[in-house]
């Protein structure tokens, strides 16, 4: 685990206007980090998994080497040896308090679809999962890791509308101010109330994970080709009776994958992805 140094910090252009918007410079040492701090990196360095656990049936290990800065850069691997809830989470006081007041407005992180070309979608959740009070968030936009290869994702933290309650009560304003843990799990079907994800023997790498201000570019620090995965935007109309719209973007060449069919009504996962990864949407079918 590290911080973000004045000395590795980059600008970052808006996508609107012409701004240049700065990470916060921090000083403090990472062991020092007691609450969610702008700028804060989880790096995995050597072999550690640090404050992160496992969810349902997965291992969490580090193999000390094959991460985002290559032989003798370590990641945190996610696996499962048979199929069941696929997935981590962390209760670290690097992540536990209010996002709100410390100005975070996006998580970076790294993902590679380590193994075999699995199925993976790959869906980041906050909140509070504190059996009293529960107030628990998932994020929409799925991520779909590439194989063997790492890419960089987003989770866009500043509109509710991003998110859908999976656990408890409350708004996601006021989960935002009250985290205790984060998750990162494969969920590939819409979200509900107290449902697991789905069951996968599986696994997957997650790296450089950034607590941040600004949307996704180049992680400071970062040794890795700039190529990103297909995003797929919001479908519309979303309810639909007829067809839907699914616009994307895709960042290098090569063949893009959209599955289509005709489906009755229901709520479905939109997904498009290439070689260098994709992303997923929601979307509800009605009569």
């Amino acid at each position: 685990m590290s911080l973000l140094r004045p000395s590795s910090l980059r600008a970052r252009h808006a996508r609107a206007g012409s701004a240049v918007l700065l990470v916060a410079a921090l000083s403090w040492a990472a062991a020092a980090a007691a609450a969610p701090t702008l700028g804060f990196i989880e790096d995995w360095p050597g072999t550690s998994t640090s404050s992160w656990g496992l969810t349902g049936g997965s291992a969490t290990s580090n193999p000390g080497t094959g991460g985002v800065g290559g032989v003798g850069d370590g990641f945190l691997l996610v696996s499962n040896q048979i199929a069941a809830p696929l997935g981590t989470f962390s209760s670290g006081s690097e992540y536990v308090g209010d996002w709100v007041a410390a100005g975070i407005t996006h998580v970076i992180v790294f993902l590679n679809d380590v193994g075999n070309a699995d199925p993976l979608e790959i869906h980041f959740s906050i909140g509070v999962e504190a059996a009293v009070g529960r107030n628990f968030w998932q994020y929409n936009v799925g991520f779909i890791p590439p194989l063997h290869a790492w890419r960089e994702f987003d989770v866009n933290l500043t509109s509710a509308a991003n998110f859908t309650q999976i656990h408890g009560t409350g708004t996601f304003a006021s989960a935002l101010t009250a985290v205790d843990r984060i998750h990162l799990r494969h969920d590939p079907n819409p979200p509900a109330i107290n449902i697991q994800p789905d069951p996968i023997a599986a696994d997957f790498g997650i790296d450089r994970l950034v607590l941040s201000n600004v949307p996704a570019g180049v992680t400071p620090g970062s040794r890795v080709a700039t190529a990103r995965p297909v995003q797929l935007a919001r479908p519309w109309p979303n309810p639909s009776r007829g067809g839907v719209e699914l616009a994307l973007e895709a960042f290098e060449s090569g063949p893009v994958h959209l599955r289509g069919r005709m489906v009755p009504p229901g709520s479905y996962r939109a997904r498009a992805w290439g070689g260098s990864g994709g992303t997923s949407r929601p979307l509800v079918r009605i009569r």
